[in-house]
């Protein structure tokens, strides 16, 4: 699968977060169906990815940590803090990497597969970042505004990071259209979805330039692995940069809760 297809996994992956983000009261049930679609189709790839052997436990172990992270943050809205909920999730998962490396028959390339499950696990624990997002949105009363702009500026960008020219060139242009889309999105909101609240330019801005730095360290990182062109391995390059943006939403809702009181 070649960078043209990698990059548009990932951007219809975000597009369906944004839209998701928009159905009222079952925002947060259906930011949980599609946050695990994004851990699923992680959790395939990563493995072949880096050519892990054992490779069915370090799937399970990367569903299990992302599955936990995201239905915490759907039933436990208060009861654990964003950063306590993907805690306790990454140290599901670091668990579940030595207990998986435990389990195995043949020791072969241990070092390897227990690093790259704990890895795996903590990026797919980073996915139910979208959930709590969401709910946290609700819960401020902001509407979808943030979650659906800064989704929207992921798959912008991702589509950018597409484009058959040099990286000096899509990179910063990623960045600009992320943090350009972001912002229109977030003050056009209110005028389109009632109870959605803009962010203001100026913070929309800085948390759209930050998706599109993260989604295009994160896409140039996993793309330059030897077996990304194969389809399998593919998967986690498409849905990775979607895995890690939630957790800057997440963190850009924090402080407006806390701007907020």
């Amino acid at each position: 699968m070649t960078p043209t297809v990698r990059a548009p996994l990932g951007a219809a992956l975000a597009l369906v977060l944004a839209l998701v983000s928009l159905v009222g009261p079952l925002a947060p049930s259906a930011m949980l169906v599609a946050t695990l679609a994004v851990v699923v189709l992680t959790a395939i790839g990563w493995p072949s990815l880096l050519e892990l052997d054992s490779p069915l436990g370090t799937r399970i172990v990367m569903v299990l940590a992302g599955t936990a992270s995201a239905v915490l943050g759907l039933l436990t809205p208060g009861a654990l803090s964003s950063t306590e909920l993907i805690a306790a999730a990454c140290a599901l998962g670091i668990f579940g990497s030595f207990a998986h490396q435990m389990l195995r028959r043949d020791r072969t390339g241990l070092t390897a597969s227990l690093t790259a499950t704990v890895a795996g696990s903590v990026l797919t624990a980073l996915a139910g970042c979208w959930v709590r997002a969401q709910m946290d949105a609700t819960r401020l009363g902001e509407g979808p505004s943030l979650v659906t702009a800064g989704a929207l500026g992921l798959a912008v960008a991702l589509l950018l990071l597409a484009l058959p020219l040099r990286g000096a060139v899509t990179v910063p242009l990623a960045i600009l259209a992320s943090a350009a889309t972001c912002a229109a999105v977030s003050g056009a909101m209110p005028a389109v979805v009632p109870g959605a609240g803009p962010l203001g330019p100026l913070p929309a801005l800085l948390v759209g330039a930050a998706i599109g730095v993260g989604a295009a360290s994160s896409h140039a990182l996993l793309g330059s692995a030897l077996a990304a062109r194969r389809s399998v391995p593919s998967l986690a390059v498409g849905a990775a940069p979607v895995a890690t943006a939630g957790v800057i939403v997440l963190l850009a809702l924090r402080v407006v809760a806390h701007l907020l009181g």
